[in-house]
């Protein structure tokens, strides 16, 4: 199987940081240190923190070390009537290559008491090695290009409740690429692909959030609808001018006890001058998994999937999904022999029962073959 990752886990540490319900019970009762026994509830559990070393391998970084970790707390109503918050977490992702590339990234999502306010927010810097096949649906594998450049990424949501559920507010974008190199005679210089040499996107985003979700990290029942809309402008900071729309629909249905079937769409559509690394893309660990990471590019982009999951045994779970999508620049550029299906499985670990955070190995295939992804927290 061509570029086939293989993602070793050396060692699973969770250390847990509680608040329970009844701090009287004796440690030796909890079950395995670090680990919540399963007659826990999500009300009896109130923050916790988990670290997950990793070491994988791929073609294009060789032997990689690092980390990955999750802070996650709800905070209570301000009354005796109201229930807890949703629960907020804080993740938080690093790791070192033979090949000397570096990722840090990390993100929040935080619901103020009564979720009165919902914080979002993303920190990224990277230096990391990436293939370009062109900009198209119908691009050959065969033919690409590796190149190299480094990100510092940051984004800022502040959203304000309206309603039950119903969220508004506001983003900021701030994005700087640099220090790119180039094979030689790439194609991305040769045709002056736009964004080639570095660019510093600057933002305001207006945003619409309907969440009435359970659970934020895995979700039993409820929906999540979001429509945001960003213009990037050289007024603001922006090498180009150009405009981003989203649009994101979530539905989860409880057929019966842990099982679940879970709903996904997606649409992204960019217009102006927009550069190629801020196209939409096909190829990630959530929707259509089973391509490589960046593997179609153009300006829009819409796709669907459902997934069924359902326990197995003691903490262990299984998960089945199907997704089709594509990405075009005109309507007429979406054609049914170009579409790009994914068929895949995965197993479920569950790390922490109280609050259903999940610890994913998935495989999933598409045109060109598989991939395997390993992730903490569900796909969606």
């Amino acid at each position: 199987m061509n570029y086939l990752r293989i993602i070793i886990t050396s060692v699973l540490f969770l250390i847990s940081h509680e608040a329970s319900a009844d701090d009287s019970i004796p440690k030796r009762k909890r079950g395995v240190p670090g680990f919540k026994p399963l007659s826990d509830t999500v009300n009896s559990e109130k923050s916790g923190f988990f670290i997950l070393p990793l070491i994988y391998f791929t073609p294009d970084t060789r032997w990689a070390f690092g980390g990955a970790g999750v802070y996650y707390f709800k905070l209570p109503s301000k009354d005796s009537i109201g229930k807890d918050t949703r629960v907020s977490n804080v993740q938080f992702l690093g790791d070192y290559t033979q090949n000397k590339q570096l990722d840090l990234w990390g993100q929040w999502n935080v619901f103020t008491r009564n979720e009165n306010f919902l914080f979002k927010g993303e920190l990224r810097f990277r230096n990391f090695p990436d293939r370009f096949y062109g900009i198209g649906n119908a691009t050959s594998k065969d033919f690409n290009e590796l190149y190299e450049y480094n990100l510092f990424s940051f984004k800022s949501l502040f959203l304000k409740k309206i309603h039950h559920g119903l969220f508004l507010g506001f983003d900021y974008h701030f994005e700087e690429t640099f220090g790119f190199v180039h094979q030689p005679n790439s194609s991305l210089l040769v045709n002056n692909i736009t964004g080639n040499k570095g660019t510093r996107q600057s933002a305001l985003g207006l945003v619409t959030v309907y969440d009435t979700r359970d659970n934020v990290i895995n979700s039993h029942k409820g929906q999540l609808v979001e429509i945001s809309s960003y213009f990037y402008n050289k007024a603001i900071g922006s090498t180009y001018n150009f405009n981003v729309l989203n649009f994101t629909y979530h539905q989860f249905f409880k057929i019966k006890r842990n099982h679940i079937l879970a709903l996904q769409t997606k649409a992204r559509f960019a217009s102006g001058e927009v550069p190629f690394l801020d196209l939409s893309i096909v190829g990630n660990d959530d929707l259509l998994r089973g391509y490589p990471k960046n593997r179609y590019r153009d300006h829009n982009f819409v796709g669907t999937q459902v997934e069924y999951r359902f326990p197995l045994f003691w903490r262990f779970g299984m998960t089945t999904f199907v997704g089709v999508g594509d990405v075009f620049k005109k309507q007429s550029d979406l054609k049914f022999e170009n579409l790009k299906y994914s068929v895949g499985a995965g197993l479920r670990f569950v790390i922490n029962p109280a609050e259903r955070l999940n610890l994913r190995l998935d495989y999933g295939y598409g045109k060109e073959g598989g991939y395997f992804y390993i992730l903490v927290a569900e796909a969606f």
